[in-house]
Parts: structure tokens; C-alpha cells; sequence
């Protein structure tokens, strides 16, 4: 039996329950693998923490009462997303790669597939960033167990039978068919109210159901409310790039040099994001009723900017101490720091996998693959060594080698399955396949569906894939850009930059096409601004590929991209601010790369960090939430959203 350090313990608590079929007491736990302290308080505390650190990690541990009053444990199975089966090496190639070119929110895709020892060496371009919100994995995870489901919206309690998951608009939706209603509706993920309840209950999607006909095409008109009759006003010469956003007029008329058209406008939010980010170029003509409640929702954001404040000592304090905590991350290289023993599990159930797909390495690959220092692998892999089930007979035990800087190992297909995969994990997995295998273009499909079927089970892994809608903004001239990718040509538009009122030429050598945050984006090297810049293909009009060949080549950081991070030679530009938003609505800065700043200066209300260059984007950003965010630091930068806000509102209203 291996010797009982907190980590060998650790990996043989994990195995033993994820695989017991009954209940097991402490005492019978202690039993059959060992390696606790003698004295029972001892016991006890290391049990409940190690019982503790594997339940952060996904394992849902159920404690049971017996008749004798004594407590057991048990992983529950209507919970328990059973780890992949052992994955082919061409196959853990395969969702690699799909997941290396995806984000969910900050985090990467990349981390949930580590849990199955599956790491992808090479160079990754970020094709899609999408938003987390609360709420969305819970909802797919019911869509995949054709559950029920019941959750809060709109202040009343709601029980529906869930068909996809569509991501549009920027916004996660539920299509579902709520109970006692024949039609199917779409609810936006982030006005969800309190958890989300998976019942027991069954129901099932009906065949032949068109999901399109569900959610409509433009994000200000879906309903949420009475659909009202709304006349706007822009510049003719932007009439592509505005119209993109808003749903099809019902009646347009062009003059001197203007359109005014009437809207058909379901969503005051939906719509009023639109309207702030034209606002330069935009404004509302009537009725005087949608005004009044315009106004009153860039009123509220201007309130919230002129909310008392918390003594800016007490803020610049919080920044500091996020600008030390910064400094100190950065300090240790990343496989230098110190490894916690949950940490050196995380590590240890990401190589075992992959060690069985490749029994013989060296130290170094290790190190390499999975940010561990060199001299410290032996170490780690030794310790693991002969773990495994009880009675920890040679076919039960986990049989790693370690000689100078070469290792060899012999894992069953028991121990080869990773960590269990949580309900973000299945959505992340599912995702990422959607977008690789909707791209046309991803190399190892056969060997991705035979990857996703081991996960999701045979049969079943296409309907969960499709049960995922992806819809990007932007479409437009998507065609003519890939070509000129292709084709390494120059490529010529006119741009309209936020904040700008008018087009602007372009010439640019294009890199990558990518999506984020709900929208197409062009990564580029733009000869006007003399660096990599990113364009937003909706905001695009007249692209044409010539005949030039691009003078500029990406490297592997020109294509990692963030539409709202800076560009590494603009870091020195960015001005680092305190932004609020209020209590539950953190979701409202999903796109965008912030800290969370531990702080209750703000009754009601979130902190976070931002580095920021521009303050018509934060204005923007601010006007968009309608006093559900607000600026708080520095001074400087209150004082010119708050002014900005004051200027949009009046501009458009």
C-alpha cells in the first residue's frame, strides 16, 4: 500500500468512493485504504477535509444516516457526471483542439479538458469568447437528462420543459416550453431569479421543431413586454451598419441625407443597448411615451454616477492593494509557486489519463505539459505511484516508474478516466465541439463525434451538441475576409469606431476572423494605426480584397485576441478603475477582463477592476446597464462618464 502523505490519501479517498456502489462509513473507509491519523478527532478532521476539497472538485459526495445513527458516504449517481471513458490519443487530440480555441468568460476551455489529461501543444488563436452567466450550464445539464426544470423569472415562480440553449445578441436564452402553455418561448439566462431546480419529471423535445421560429432574429425585438411601435433617426450613409443591429423596419424614409424609421421594439433593454452604442449617430423620434422611458433609463444611469461615494482614501486604498496582489502573482513564475496538496491532485488526475495514452516520457515533457517544475515530477509521480483500489493488488494499483529523467507507467483503464466532469465542464466540452464542428474547417471531426459520444454516451452526443445554438452578429462579409486570410491579400473598408459619427477608410492585413462576445471581429494589422487592431465586422461597409499581398505576418500572439483587453505595446496607456455593479448582476461584465475586488465600501453593490483607455467606451458600457453599473474611481473618470452619460441622454432623447 502506498504511504499515506496527504496526496496519496487524497487520490485513494477519490478513487474509492467514485467507484464504491454502497455507502461507506469513516471507520470502513479507514479500513480499506488507510493512511489517517490514529487519534479519531485527528481522523475526523482529515476526512472532512479531504471530503471537502474533493466535493469543490465536482465529486458530489451524499452523506447518508444509517439505522445505527452512523453517518455514511456515498457519491450520489442522479448527480455524478461519470468521467469519460479512457480517450484514444487521437481522440483527446481532437477535443484539445476544439476547446483551445474557445473561452467561457475569463476561464479557459482548456482547463476542463485537462481533467481528462487532454492538453493541446500548439499554437492556439482564440476563435470564440463567450460570457458566463449564471444559470446556463444548470440548464443544459437538464436539457441532456430531458428534465424538468423550474426556476424564477419575471417575479413569479416558472416550471418548463427545456429544448436549447441559444447563445444571441450577446445574451445567453432558454428556448423551453413553459408547463401549461402549447408554445414554446425564449427566457434570457441573466433574468433568471434564484437557482434552477432540475426535477424529476421527464419530458422531451418534439421532432421537427424549428427553433428559429422561437427567438426572433434581431435582439430588440424579442418581447418582454407589449411590442411598441418606435421612430428613429441616423445618417444614410451608416444605414448598413445601423440597421444590422435593429429589427426590419416597418416603414423607412430617406431625407436630406437621413432615414427616420419606425420599429417594431419588444425590449426596452435589448433595444437601448443598440441605441448607446450608436448614440453618436442615433436618436429617438417618438412616440413621446418611449421617450420618456429612454430617458428614464439613461437617467438612471446618470443617477447612479451621482450616487454618494464612498471617501476616495478608502477606494484608492483598494486599488493599491489590487495593484500589490498583482505584482505578487506575478512575481513566482507560474510552475515556481507553491503547489497546495489539492492543487498537485488537480495535476496528478490530468496526468494519469494522459499517461495512459503515453506510457513512456520523460520528466521534462511533464514539466512542460502540465507547468511542473522538472525536478520537482519525480517527486510528485512517486508519491502517486501504487495508489489505487483495495485490496491494491497489482491489477488495482496505479504502477508509475521514475528512473533519472525517464518515466514509464502502466494505468488501467480505471484510473485513466481523469476527474469527474462538473455541469460547466459538459457545457464547456459541448460548446466547444459546436463551434469546431460548425466552422466547416476543423481537422479531426471523426475522431471529435467518437470523443463527444464516450462522454455523452453513444447515440445521444449529436442531440446534445445540437441542443447548443450559436448565432454571431456580422455575418456579412465574413466570406470575403476568410478569403483574403486565405489568400494573404490586403484588405480595404470603411469603419465606423465607436465613438466616431462617421466612416473612416481602412487598409489592413488580416489574421484571423473570430467571435466574441456575440459578435464577428476581424484581427488585423492596420497600416492607418501602425499596429493590430481588432474590427467589428458589423461596423464594416464597400470590403474589398485586392490584388496586394500583406506585408505583415501574425505570430502566436496576434492571434490571441480580447475585443476590450489592450494591445501589449498600449499597456502603459491603460488607467486602472473601481466599476460597481449592482448586487447578482457581475454578468453585466462578462466580456469583459476584470477583477472582482473584495470590498463592502457600496452596500448593494459589486466591485471590480478594470484597465481602460477609453472613456466614451466606458460611458458606453455604464449607459447600456441603466443604472445597474456604475464608475466610482477615480474621480476623473466619474466626472467624464457622469458628463458623457448627461450628453448621450440629451443627444438622443
Amino acid at each position: 500500500m502506498a504511504a499515506m502523505d496527504s496526496l496519496s490519501r487524497l487520490v485513494n479517498l477519490y478513487l474509492l468512493l467514485a467507484n464504491s456502489p454502497r455507502p461507506l462509513t469513516l471507520e470502513q473507509i479507514v479500513s480499506s485504504i488507510g493512511g489517517f491519523p490514529d487519534s479519531a478527532a485527528a481522523r475526523r478532521q482529515a476526512f472532512e477535509r479531504a471530503k471537502r476539497d474533493l466535493r469543490s472538485l465536482g465529486l458530489p459526495i451524499r452523506t447518508l444516516t444509517g439505522p445505527s445513527g452512523v453517518d455514511a458516504y456515498k457519491v450520489d449517481e442522479r448527480d455524478a457526471n461519470a468521467p469519460a471513458p479512457s480517450l484514444t490519443p487521437l481522440e483527446a487530440l481532437a477535443l484539445a483542439g476544439a476547446m483551445a480555441s474557445v473561452r467561457f468568460g475569463r476561464g479557459d476551455a482548456l482547463d476542463s479538458a485537462g481533467k481528462l489529461g487532454c492538453l493541446y501543444d500548439g499554437e492556439v488563436a482564440e476563435l470564440a469568447n463567450f460570457p458566463v452567466v449564471p444559470g446556463v450550464s444548470e440548464f443544459f445539464e437538464a436539457i441532456t437528462s430531458r428534465s424538468m426544470v423550474a426556476f424564477g423569472y419575471r417575479g413569479r415562480p416558472r416550471v418548463a420543459c427545456p429544448y436549447a440553449i441559444v447563445f444571441r445578441w450577446a445574451n445567453w436564452y432558454l428556448l423551453a416550453r413553459e408547463e401549461g402553455s402549447n408554445t414554446p418561448k425564449s427566457f434570457r439566462v441573466d433574468l433568471v431569479e434564484g437557482a434552477v431546480e432540475r426535477l424529476s419529471r421527464q419530458c422531451a423535445v418534439p421532432e421537427g421543431l424549428d427553433l428559429n421560429q422561437i427567438i426572433p432574429e434581431k435582439r430588440s425585438a424579442i418581447s418582454e413586454g407589449e411590442p411598441q411601435d418606435v421612430v428613429v433617426r441616423y445618417p444614410e450613409v451608416l444605414a448598413e451598419v445601423v440597421e444590422g443591429n435593429l429589427p426590419g423596419p416597418i416603414t423607412s424614409v430617406r431625407t436630406d441625407g437621413w432615414v427616420i424609421s419606425t420599429l417594431r421594439v419588444g425590449s426596452i433593454g435589448g433595444f437601448m443597448r443598440v441605441v448607446v452604442e450608436f448614440s453618436e449617430t442615433m436618436g429617438i423620434e417618438g412616440p413621446p411615451e418611449f421617450k420618456s422611458s429612454a430617458r428614464e433609463w439613461l437617467e438612471a444611469a446618470v443617477a447612479a454616477q451621482r450616487a454618494e461615494m464612498p471617501e476616495a482614501a478608502a477606494l484608492e486604498r483598494l486599488l493599491e492593494e489590487a495593484r500589490d496582489s498583482e505584482g505578487d502573482a506575478k512575481a513566482p513564475s507560474r510552475q515556481a509557486r507553491h503547489l497546495t496538496t489539492i492543487d498537485q491532485f488537480r495535476k496528478v488526475m490530468g496526468i494519469l489519463p494522459w499517461l495512459y495514452r503515453n506510457p513512456v516520457t520523460t520528466t521534462e515533457e511533464i514539466s512542460r505539459l502540465f507547468s511542473i517544475e522538472e525536478e520537482r515530477v519525480g517527486d510528485l509521480l512517486e508519491r502517486v505511484a501504487c495508489c489505487g483500489l483495495p485490496p491494491f493488488t497489482p491489477d488495482q494499483l496505479i504502477e508509475i516508474v521514475v528512473e533519472g529523467d525517464e518515466i514509464s507507467a502502466r494505468i488501467s483503464e480505471d484510473f485513466a478516466r481523469g476527474l469527474v466532469l462538473s455541469q460547466a465542464d459538459l457545457f464547456v466540452i459541448a460548446l466547444s465541439a459546436r463551434v469546431a464542428l460548425a466552422s466547416g474547417e476543423f481537422e479531426g471531426r471523426t475522431e471529435l463525434e467518437s470523443a463527444l459520444e464516450k462522454i455523452f454516451g453513444s447515440g445521444s452526443a449529436e442531440e446534445m451538441v445540437e441542443s447548443i445554438v450559436v448565432d454571431i452578429e456580422g455575418e456579412r462579409y465574413l466570406g470575403a475576409l476568410r478569403a483574403g486570410i486565405e489568400g494573404q491579400r490586403q484588405v480595404r473598408f470603411d469603419y465606423l469606431a465607436s465613438g466616431e459619427a462617421s466612416l473612416a477608410a481602412r487598409v489592413v492585413d488580416p489574421f484571423v476572423v473570430f467571435s466574441d462576445q456575440g459578435f464577428w471581429y476581424l484581427r488585423a494589422w492596420c497600416h492607418r494605426s501602425g499596429g493590430v487592431r481588432n474590427f467589428r465586422l458589423d461596423r464594416m461597409e464597400n470590403v474589398q480584397v485586392t490584388d496586394d499581398h500583406v506585408r505583415h505576418q501574425p505570430n502566436a500572439g496576434d492571434l490571441l485576441h480580447s475585443a476590450f483587453s489592450l494591445d501589449e505595446g498600449e499597456l502603459h496607456l491603460g488607467e486602472q478603475v473601481l466599476v460597481g455593479t449592482a448586487a447578482g448582476r457581475e454578468w453585466l461584465l462578462a466580456g469583459v477582463p476584470h477583477d472582482r475586488v473584495q470590498a463592502d465600501l457600496l452596500p448593494g453593490w459589486e466591485l471590480h477592476r478594470l484597465r481602460v483607455v477609453s472613456y466614451p467606451w466606458l460611458a458606453k458600457l455604464a449607459g447600456s446597464a441603466g443604472g445597474s453599473m456604475r464608475v466610482v474611481y477615480p474621480q476623473a473618470a466619474v466626472a467624464e462618464v457622469t458628463s458623457q452619460l448627461e450628453t448621450m441622454r440629451d443627444r438622443l432623447v
